[in-house]
C-alpha cells in the first residue's frame, strides 16, 4: 500500500470513528494519517475537530491554526478559522474570537454562520466591558465610602479630643477659680493690718475742703485765737500783782 492509499485509509478510519462521536479513535487515526503525508491538511483539520470535540481547546486552537496557514483552499482555511474561533469562544478568550471570525469572514464572506459567531461575539465583548465598567464603578463607589467612612471617623476623633481639650481647659479653670475663691476667704479671714502697713510707701491722703469751708475754718480759728488771747489777757490781770501807796 503507498503513502496516499495509506494516509486516505486513516483518514477514513478517523472519519467514521469520528461519525460515531467516538473522537478518542478518531484522534488516533488522524494522527497516524499524518504520518503518512507530508502536507496534511485534511488530517490536520480533522485532528482539531476531534480534539475539539473533546474540549481539548488549547490541542485543538494549534491544530485549526495549523491547517488554515498550510491550506491554500479559501473555503478550507475559512472553515479553519471559524473553528479556531470557536476554541476562543470557549477558552472566553473575546478577543482573539472576533480576530479569527473577521479573518474567516475575509475568506468566505458569505458564510452567515460565521457572521452569527462574530456577531454574538461582539455583543458579549461589549456586555463585558459593560461589566467591567459596572465593577470598576462599584469599587470606586465602595472606595470613596471607604475614605468618607476613614474621613469621617477622623474628624469624630478631632471632634473628640477638641471635646476633651476643652473639658480639661473648663476644670483647669474651675480649678483655679476655686484655689482663687479659697485664697480670697484666707484673706478675709485674716485681721486687718494697720493703716500704716496697708498703706506702706504712699503718702497720706488729704481730704479737700471747698474754699468756703476753709475760710469758716480760718475765722473759727481765728476767733478762737482772740478768745483764748482775751482770756490770758484776764488771767493775766486777776493775777498781777497790787501795788499800794501805803509803806509797811
Amino acid at each position: 500500500m503507498g503513502y496516499a492509499q495509506s494516509y486516505r485509509g486513516e483518514v477514513s478510519q478517523g472519519n467514521e470513528a469520528y461519525a460515531k462521536e467516538d473522537y478518542a479513535e478518531a484522534e488516533v487515526a488522524y494522527r497516524k494519517s499524518l504520518d503518512e503525508n507530508e502536507n496534511p491538511v485534511e488530517g490536520t483539520y480533522n485532528l482539531a475537530n476531534s480534539l475539539y470535540r473533546q474540549e481539548r481547546w488549547e490541542e485543538a486552537e494549534a491544530q485549526y491554526r495549523k491547517s488554515a496557514e498550510m491550506s491554500n483552499d479559501p473555503s478550507v482555511k475559512a472553515q479553519a478559522l471559524h473553528n479556531l474561533g470557536n476554541t476562543y469562544m470557549a477558552q472566553e478568550k473575546l478577543d482573539e474570537a472576533i480576530k479569527a471570525y473577521k479573518s474567516s469572514l475575509k475568506q468566505n464572506p458569505r458564510d452567515n454562520e460565521t457572521r452569527h459567531n462574530l456577531a454574538k461575539a461582539l455583543k458579549q465583548k461589549q456586555q463585558q466591558q459593560q461589566q467591567q465598567q459596572q465593577n470598576q464603578d462599584q469599587k470606586q463607589d465602595q472606595d470613596q465610602k471607604n475614605q468618607d467612612k476613614k474621613d469621617q471617623e477622623k474628624q469624630d476623633q478631632k471632634d473628640n479630643k477638641d471635646k476633651q481639650d476643652q473639658q480639661n481647659q473648663d476644670q483647669k479653670g474651675d480649678e483655679q477659680k476655686d484655689k482663687g475663691d479659697q485664697q480670697k476667704d484666707q484673706d478675709q479671714s485674716k485681721p486687718d493690718q494697720p493703716k500704716d502697713d496697708q498703706q506702706k510707701g504712699q503718702a497720706p491722703r488729704k481730704d479737700k475742703i471747698s474754699r468756703e469751708d476753709a475760710q469758716r475754718l480760718l475765722e473759727a480759728l481765728s476767733r478762737e485765737e482772740q478768745d483764748l488771747q482775751k482770756k490770758l489777757n484776764e488771767e493775766k490781770i486777776k493775777t498781777k500783782p497790787i501795788k499800794t501807796d501805803k509803806d509797811w
